[in-house]
This record gives structure tokens, sequence and C-alpha cells, in this order.
């Protein structure tokens, strides 16, 4: 199947070949197709850099906030992987004193106190014990997790999130093999179901080049899933 950012380009190439006015459509369609692409590199690569930066959790947080907001409302959608690392890196650079407490589970309301009142209220989110960091770094505790090998696009249909196999719905990598990242991934302590994420279960984050061993694998409705641990690129 061609990709579709390979579709939307041979459609932009056939229409520049036709009348005047297609071409001058196919320039503004061009335009606005690589200037999204570029605009969603840029904030990649300013977040990751502020990420790097040794500096306070609030100087960062000032820094962040800017970029997360705009690539969460410009790119979010078709880089969901990055969106959750970058909410989570949002989390962490939080200031302390800023931080919602983490939720207290209610006691069971009882079949009284819920007619009374309706349905109970929902439990806030989990938060994450540890800051994200970059998995099988130096001092990392976590050895092995649960990443995304692929992921279903509502547009470009299944999109690869590793080289060095040929992933499938039909082919997924065995145990042994050595995957490198093309993209940041969140690296989770346990699968994923649907289309939400538990942030509570985030663990670390591949960048992009890493290398991960594969321990094992599982198929999802959405996300193909495979287990990994750290391993050397050479």
């Amino acid at each position: 199947m061609i990709p579709q950012k390979m579709v939307t380009l041979l459609q932009l190439a056939g229409a520049a070949l036709g009348i005047p006015a297609a071409a001058a459509g196919s320039y503004t369609a061009y335009q606005t197709f690589f200037s999204s692409e570029a605009t969603c590199q840029k904030l990649r690569t300013n977040i990751l850099a502020t990420l790097e930066r040794r500096i306070a959790a609030e100087a960062k947080h000032a820094l962040l906030r800017k970029d997360v907001s705009e690539f969460d409302k410009s790119c979010g959608d078709a880089d969901p992987d990055a969106r959750v690392i970058f909410q989570a890196a949002m989390q962490d650079a939080t200031p302390t004193g800023n931080r919602m407490p983490r939720a207290i589970p209610a006691p069971a309301a009882t079949p009284a106190a819920v007619a009374a009142v309706g349905q109970p209220e929902p439990a806030a989110a989990p938060v994450r014990d540890q800051p994200l960091t970059i998995f099988g770094a130096p001092g990392s505790s976590e050895r092995h997790g649960w990443v995304a090998i692929s992921r279903k696009d509502k547009a470009e249909g299944w999109v690869v999130n590793f080289t060095g196999y040929a992933i499938s719905q039909t082919a997924l990598p065995p145990p042994g093999t050595i995957l490198t990242a093309q993209r940041n991934v969140p690296v989770w302590s346990d699968i994923q179901v649907g289309a939400g994420n538990d942030t509570s279960k985030l663990q670390n984050r591949l960048p992009p080049g890493a290398c991960v061993r594969v321990l094992g694998t599982r198929a999802g409705p959405a996300r193909l899933w495979a287990e990994v641990a750290p391993a050397s690129c050479s």
C-alpha cells in the first residue's frame, strides 16, 4: 500500500502537469503540506532541545509551555506518540508547588448515597511516579518495557515506528530482533488498550536512532506491540 504522504505528492505532481488552474491549486496544496511538516519538525526540535537543557524546572516549564501547546494543537493528531512524550515532559517540568496532588481513591459509595447525588464522581487521571527519561540510559532502573512498533493512522494506514524488520499485521519481529526507532517512541510498563493511554504506565522514551532488542510481541486492533530491552546498535 502506498503511504498517504506519497499519494499526496503524486496528486500534487499530477495536478501541476495539468491545466494552469490546477497547477496553481497544486502549488497552494504543496506549500500548505510542506509548511505544516516543517513547522512540526521545528517544534519537535525545539522541545527536545529544551528537555536536554539543565535548567530550573520553572524556566524549563516556561520554555516548553508555548511549543508543547502549539505542537498539541497543530501536530498532535499526526504524531500521537510525540504528543504523549511532550505532555509528560510538561508535567515533569511543572514547578512542584503548581502540580495537582495525586488523586486518592474515594471510598465506595453506598446505594443510598448514589441515589441521592446521582453517579459517583469519576476518578482523576493517575499521575506518574518518576520523571520521563531515556530508555536504557545510564542509571535507569527499567530494563524492559512495551513499545508500539506500528500504529494505525486514519489517513496513512499502518505507520511503522522502527526499522530492522519488515513489520506488518502478519509479520511481527521474532525475539532477538534488533530494531531502531525512527522517531520518538513512548516506552510503557504495560500494553495500552484502545485509543487512550494510561499515563501512569508511561515509563521512558526512545529517541530517534535508539536501538532495542525484541523480547516478545503482541498484536492489538490499533497498535502492534513489542516488549523490548535496551540494545546496542552496533
